[in-house]
């Protein structure tokens, strides 16, 4: 991050990344003059007109950006290879929403269960009847979906219709240039923090 000193850096105003940006600037003894707007568009189209030579946010958000808005005569770069701050992101819904929650919740857990035991949207009809925690997830004796007001195979469904964990990053994600292996948003079985709760 050294290589930004004297640079002009933007993000979005009021915002943990223009905090973190700052913080991270005074640690290291570099100088940035730090723009901030309202919207993260207008910080967008003030790099591609080259008034800000770095803009900053989540890596999710400037994967997203980079693959949509990069301009053919340009070349952007995402660093550092290590984030400067963590930002944890996940699914959202409303207040007082428990029972929304608990399917939305559920969902990403079940994409996960079904990568710790291999199961992916091309093969899930080999494990339906399957025995224990995997054979409730996709509907079997004890499942926990219809407490939540779903189908007993309503997992089973999601897998069968949208993938696993590591169907949709392979899918949506890593032609975008995020790496799933080794990264935080790894399984916990490979080092990673993603550890669903067991299916019961």
């Amino acid at each position: 991050m050294a290589d930004i000193d004297g640079a002009v850096v933007c993000t979005n105003a009021g915002t943990t990344t223009e905090k973190n940006i700052a913080e991270a600037a005074d640690l290291l003894g570099i100088t940035i003059t730090l723009n901030t707007f309202e919207d993260f568009d207008i910080v967008s189209q003030n790099f591609i007109e080259g008034a800000c030579d770095v803009i900053t946010t989540d890596g999710s958000g400037l994967v997203g950006r980079k693959a949509e808005q990069q301009p053919a005569d340009q070349e952007w770069v995402i660093f550092p290879g290590q984030p400067i701050s963590k930002e944890p992101l996940g699914p959202t819904y409303g207040q007082n929403q428990s029972r929304f929650a608990d399917a939305v919740n559920w969902t990403v857990y079940a994409m996960l269960i079904a990568d710790e035991y291999g199961v992916n949207q091309a093969n899930v009809d080999d494990f339906v009847g399957s025995d224990g925690e995997l054979g409730r997830l996709l509907g079997g004796e004890g499942e926990v979906q219809s407490a939540m007001g779903l189908a007993p195979d309503a997992f089973y469904q999601v897998i069968k219709q949208v993938g696993s964990y590591s169907d949709l990053w392979d899918r949506h994600l890593a032609p975008l240039g995020l790496t799933l292996p080794g990264s935080v948003n790894d399984l916990w079985t490979n080092g990673g923090l993603m550890y669903p709760p067991p299916a019961r």
